[in-house]
């Protein structure tokens, strides 16, 4: 049995949207909190049981908006220091136990996909893992709690995708997978989230990550489920369907105009909330069929 876990909580968590800020802020006071109360927390757990394997998914969209959000985005800018430090003291904590394997996230195709944001990538998530030494990190994770399906052969580089060449997670990781080699990264394994990408969804631009419309559950969970990609571990559904992205109600503090647009489903509840039209959905469009 493997044991799968996401870490969570940074401070400044989800910089770049509402709908899924943190507990913690940016500032010394919650970083200190945020090492003491929860990353020490979790490593006496992990040390507690040390004959189980265990999967750790780090921090969901946290170093891609290093990447990407950093001077358009005032809360990004605020949070990169506690970003960068937080990361280095779990790598540093989780990564010297043999038990342990993490998967630092890289958000998706349509975020990270373009030839620049690549480059910049392979070199924040270099400066990232270095600052953990001694510890060590297995991979990194794709397409978390989104919506890009691995192959869609109706896309290509070109207007539709804004000249992105990687428009599928397939493609994505074949060239991640390059171009980390190439800024020096040692282990470079991917885990995919197929929770949400079995049907192409009906949103008008593959940005739109909040609750869309038309969602269906992807592949099943698969270690090494690709021939030919040795370095693809596994497909995994790592954020459930039902668990809303969102909520759609416009007065709420945590509102995010992405939940309001044309292609979200509504009435939503809150990020992480049940969602039960929702599933609902997913379940009747599951490719391959449940």
């Amino acid at each position: 049995v493997l044991t799968v876990f996401v870490v969570y909580d940074l401070p400044g968590r989800d910089c770049h949207a509402l709908a899924s800020n943190g507990e913690l802020l940016a500032n010394d006071g919650d970083l200190a909190r945020y090492k003491s109360e929860y990353i020490d927390v979790i490593e006496g757990h992990l040390k507690t049981y040390k004959s189980q394997p265990v999967v750790l998914i780090v921090e969901p969209d946290s170093l891609a908006n290093l990447v990407t959000n950093l001077e358009s985005t005032p809360a990004c800018a605020d949070s990169e220091k506690y970003y960068l430090d937080g990361h280095a003291y779990l790598i540093q904590k989780f990564g010297i136990l043999p038990h342990v394997a993490m998967y630092l996230d890289i958000g998706h195709a349509f975020w990270l996909g373009w030839d620049d944001n690549r480059e910049k990538a392979g070199k924040v998530y270099s400066k990232v893992i270095s600052s953990g030494a001694p510890g060590k990190v297995r991979g990194f994770t794709d397409n978390v709690a989104n919506y890009t399906p691995w192959e869609d052969p109706t896309l290509s580089r070109g207007p539709e995708t804004e000249w992105n060449p990687c428009p599928d997670e397939k493609r994505y990781l074949e060239a991640m997978h390059k171009d980390f080699k190439s800024a020096g990264i040692e282990s470079v394994y991917f885990v995919c989230d197929t929770s949400r990408n079995g049907k192409k969804v009906d949103r008008k631009h593959p940005g739109e990550w909040c609750n869309q419309t038309g969602v269906g559950v992807g592949a099943r969970p698969q270690a090494s489920p690709v021939s030919g990609m040795d370095y693809l571990d596994a497909f995994y559904w790592i954020k459930p369907l039902g668990e809303s992205d969102g909520t759609s109600d416009e007065s709420a503090a945590r509102y995010d105009g992405y939940c309001g647009h044309e292609t979200a489903m509504k009435p939503a509840p809150e990020a992480g909330q049940w969602f039960q039209k929702h599933f609902e959905q997913g379940i009747k469009n599951a490719n391959p069929p449940l």
